[in-house]
């Protein structure tokens, strides 16, 4: 299932598919809209019938979670690119939201059998393919790997991603803007297709519940005071991830948990990777030397860098989205203005060509 919320953050809110705490509002929007329930190898007419297929987006914190656990569990799979922003959503699509109610990346597909939640899919994963050792171990070490996963999937990273927190890093102007509008756009779109599709149940659920929950998520981006709350309950689990490097098996040269590395050893790796990238260093471990050594340790894996690092680049993004523009665009004038706005973005990406971090 879904990673629990860990008992520090507990007041504040629970994991979702958008990968972390969430306040209990968002939650409860979840749990209302069952159509929204995580699927765990559930057979699908729409879904590819044989292979492993990964849809997602290659900027996308939550598909570099879903392309970690295959790479390091060694699975050769199939990438199916969803543009999630820029106007283009696919994710809204009906073709896809017929294999993912979420309406969100990654979805994982076996052999005609879906699994969506990021944290449900490096669960699934781990334990459906077995070519290398299980990254969840069975052993004395089971209930702290479990805690330390939890406790990275805990974070909120989408709001540490997007907001903008008193004495925390800036967003780029160019992502100030574009984030605003995507939201917005956002909103706009799901209304279209819930209208468009008001006669199919299914449909009308899944837009139904997702508007919900997109409404919710862009009412904690614009409030100052539940970001700051996000900081400090952030603070708080970096200190348990602290106590735990100095004091358990990573102090001897082991890892998180114990000499092998596991899937808390990887969800921290995504997490401090993101939040690094995003400039929180100094608010959120400056104080902390243990945890900047275990991140750069972290990222020096092959897989990390192969699932992660190299999907973070203005020409792999930027390309999925002109060419997803250009498909949409339905007459020469429309074609006209997408080639023009992509000449902007390229010269702000090219201003700043760490925009790409940010984008979930």
């Amino acid at each position: 299932g879904v990673c629990s919320q860990n008992k520090m953050v507990a007041s504040y809110g629970s994991t979702t598919d958008d990968g972390a705490a969430k306040p209990s509002q968002l939650t409860d929007l979840y749990e209302e809209a069952s159509v929204l329930a995580p699927l765990t190898n559930k057979p699908n007419q729409h879904a590819p019938q044989k292979g492993v297929h990964l849809y997602q987006f290659p900027a996308s914190f939550y598909s570099c979670e879903a392309r970690l656990i295959l790479e390091e569990k060694g699975v050769d799979y199939k990438e199916h690119n969803i543009c999630i922003i820029a106007g283009v959503f696919d994710q809204y699509e009906p073709e896809y939201v017929r294999l993912n109610p979420r309406c969100v990346v990654p979805t994982l597909c076996v052999d005609g059998k879906v699994t969506t939640d990021a944290h449900n899919i490096v669960l699934h994963a781990d334990e459906f393919f077995p070519q290398s050792v299980k990254l969840f171990p069975n052993d004395d070490t089971t209930d702290d790997v479990k805690k330390h996963f939890d406790l990275a999937c805990s974070v909120f990273v989408e709001a540490l991603t997007y907001g903008e927190v008193s004495g925390g890093p800036k967003l780029p102007w160019q992502m100030r803007g574009m984030m605003k509008s995507n939201h917005g756009n956002k909103y706009n779109m799901l209304k279209e297709k819930l209208n468009e599709h008001r006669d199919d149940p299914y449909l009308k659920a899944c837009y139904k519940g997702k508007l919900a929950i997109l409404t919710k998520q862009i009412e904690i981006l614009d409030s100052e005071k539940q970001l700051n709350d996000i900081v400090d309950a952030t603070k708080v689990i970096m200190k348990q991830l602290n106590k735990q490097l100095i004091e358990g098996p990573a102090k001897d040269g082991g890892w998180l948990c114990g000499e092998s590395y596991t899937i808390a050893d990887m969800q921290w790796g995504l997490t401090l990777v993101r939040l690094h990238i995003r400039g929180y260093n100094d608010l959120l471990w400056s104080e902390y030397p243990a945890i900047e050594a275990f991140r750069q340790k972290l990222m020096a894996r092959p897989t990390i860098q192969k699932a992660v690092i190299q999907y973070q680049t203005t020409t792999k993004i930027g390309g999925l989205v002109l060419r997803r523009k250009i498909a949409n665009a339905k007459n020469s004038r429309k074609l006209i203005l997408v080639v023009a706005a992509a000449a902007l973005i390229g010269i702000g990406l090219k201003l700043n060509r760490n925009v790409s971090k940010y984008i979930q």
